[in-house]
């Protein structure tokens, strides 16, 4: 059974007589806009009772008033799942209007994701939200976490020996095997960076830094990377560039900004590099 609350912000307070000739039948809240009713209702009354994915109109329902989604109810040749007599189905005009009027918070809001959203593209909003979880990028592991969360993962769970922790501001040397597509980068605020490593066949290397983030936009990430000669050190390349947001990295490579390293900088089957990771404010 619905449970529904109602939270109106005078509620302990008697209401004032109506006035004359007032119009019941809508509630505004004084300056002529509708007023919202705060209420709490079981999800699943809100679900397909054959799919149980979010009703979204248009809504049929049997004689006897069983409810389905138009797709499930084109699969059921006029017999109701639930009371199974033939039926000739009809719109529900009335759940069709709730149903489109519910909004609901986003699966994420306590990750930073503010959106209320219609109850009906939940499932579509949350599939895309930027606050979303990431997969873990190490291959075949298959975690799933949250910005600010990757200490306890890398640290403790799996991957002790695979990534590198560094400080903003500070230079650090990567001693990367050149067969290696990416090393993992744990910030001090734990955003999860990865130094990519593209083979260019028959150039050279190229390097670049993304960040896989998720919510909190409130920092800018700006890299460095500097390559020497394993021959003569004093030959030497350098980058400096912003780095690139991403949910998620599918192998693709940033293709604005990468720092492309000779064969000759390298040895046969490791490259040194200076990285450091910068970060700022965002306006």
């Amino acid at each position: 059974m619905a449970k529904f609350s109602f939270a109106d912000a005078d509620a302990d307070e008697d209401p004032p007589p109506a006035a004359a000739g007032s119009d019941k039948r809508k509630r505004d809240g004084g300056d002529g806009n509708a007023m919202g009713i705060s209420m709490r209702i079981d999800p699943d009354l809100l679900d397909c009772s054959i799919c149980f994915e979010p009703l979204c109109p248009p809504l049929y329902q049997c004689q006897n008033g069983h409810v389905a989604c138009l797709s499930c109810w084109s699969m059921l040749s006029n017999k109701c799942h639930v009371c199974s007599h033939d039926a000739i189905f009809a719109r529900n005009i009335a759940l069709e209007k709730i149903v489109e009027s519910i909004k609901s918070s986003c699966a994420y809001a306590k990750w930073g994701c503010c959106e209320l959203v219609s109850y009906t593209q939940r499932n579509t909003h949350e599939e895309s939200c930027f606050f979303a979880p990431l997969m873990c990028p190490i291959p075949g592991c298959g975690y799933r976490g949250f910005t600010g969360r990757w200490s306890g993962h890398f640290l403790v769970d799996h991957h002790s020996a695979d990534f590198l922790h560094f400080v903003y501001g500070q230079s650090f040397e990567v001693n990367l095997e050149a067969s290696l597509p990416f090393l993992v980068l744990l910030g001090e605020d734990d955003h999860l960076f990865l130094l990519l490593n593209k083979n260019m066949t028959p150039f050279g290397h190229a390097f670049s830094v993304v960040c896989l983030r998720t919510g909190d936009l409130n920092w800018k990430f700006s890299y460095e990377i500097e390559a020497a000669s394993t021959r003569n050190p004093e030959n030497c390349m350098q980058l400096k560039a912003s780095v690139t947001n991403a949910k998620e990295w599918e192998g693709l490579h940033p293709t604005e900004s990468f720092l492309l390293v000779p064969y000759d900088f390298c040895s046969s089957t490791n490259i040194t590099l200076s990285v450091s990771v910068g970060r700022s404010a965002s306006v």
